[in-house]
């Protein structure tokens, strides 16, 4: 097996005996426990439990009705663009980064979140505050977090959610619909930038708390919390609230 191509899978984020699994399918098209220990030269015991790592995280896929399993690992190329989109993700998030390099005491907190669940209840969480300002994609919500707009709109007639909000979407006929529902229907504050289409990424200021959550296949939300930061993040919300138009009713 090419120890070249393992520590290259290694320096993507794959273990050692991960990177031989990986290999091994990729040489067999497909391939059973029994064949893949083999060529990859580990015990069958471990397989199934790096197999399950692989396919929970989209490497690897088991083959519906098949006896026994099969198992067949996904095109290189799908994980040379995932590392692309972790450079992107990475590159947008570089200015908060920055803020962080503060070594004083009032160094700011860190939150990091990557499943739907817990962006879903730190969602509902922010949504406490009492005066919160968004910058969203409600599209994209819909599209990676399905049903999250909704959940929000009936955690608010519920008593769950209090804030009175300002929103900032793009200029598309989705965005500004769900806009429309949001100002009637709880209370929202809800304009416009006529020459943004649409955000990748939803922006909220709570309390002292920036919440980034990037909008694409594998969402995430990261957290800073930091009244300073807020003080300066505010500014520039505001500059650009007085750039958006109103949402016609």
């Amino acid at each position: 097996m090419d120890e070249s191509l393992i520590k290259l899978l290694e320096q993507s984020g794959f273990t050692e005996k991960e990177a031989r699994v990986y290999l091994a399918l990729l040489q067999f098209g497909q391939g059973d426990v029994t064949e893949v220990a083999k060529i990859a030269d580990l015990k069958r015991s471990i397989i199934y439990v790096l197999l399950e790592g692989l396919i929970k995280r989209g490497y690897v896929s088991e083959l519906p009705n098949k006896k026994p399993s099969r198992f067949q690992a996904i095109d290189p190329a799908m994980i040379l663009n995932q590392l692309k989109t972790v450079i992107k993700n990475f590159s947008e998030m570089l200015p908060i980064f920055r803020t962080l390099r503060n070594e004083g005491k009032n160094r700011p907190k860190i939150f990091y979140h990557e499943t739907r669940e817990a962006i879903s209840k730190e969602f509902t969480e922010l949504g406490k505050e009492e005066n919160n300002f968004f910058i969203s994609s409600y599209k994209k919500i819909d599209r990676y977090l399905p049903g999250e707009t909704e959940k929000w709109i009936e955690d608010y007639k519920k008593g769950i959610i209090s804030t009175k909000g300002h929103h900032l979407v793009g200029n598309n006929p989705f965005d500004l619909e769900v806009g429309r529902k949001l100002q009637k229907e709880v209370e929202q504050k809800v304009r416009y930038l006529p020459d943004v289409k649409e955000f990748n990424m939803d922006f909220a200021i709570c309390g002292n708390k920036l919440a980034i959550t990037c909008l694409e296949e594998n969402p995430f939300m990261v957290i800073v919390e930091s009244k300073e930061l807020i003080q300066s993040i505010k500014i520039l919300f505001e500059i650009a609230w007085e750039k958006g138009k109103d949402i016609d009713k």
